[in-house]
């Protein structure tokens, strides 16, 4: 499992901006294949640096 991306959303029913982190797990081996929806739906997605996680 790896990151991709982060995206912010109006989460409900607390009405709260929140940033979720989209994690993948690719089992047929398609590492470089990454799920877009979130990232192309939300104004505002980035890609943390993940160096700084360790």
């Amino acid at each position: 499992m790896k990151y991709c991306y982060s995206y912010e959303e109006q989460w409900q029913p607390k009405d709260m901006l929140v940033t979720f982190r989209l994690y993948q797990l690719n089992l047929d081996g398609e590492k470089d294949r990454v799920y877009r929806k979130y990232w192309e739906e939300s104004e505002v997605h980035f890609v943390e640096d993940t160096k700084i996680w360790i």
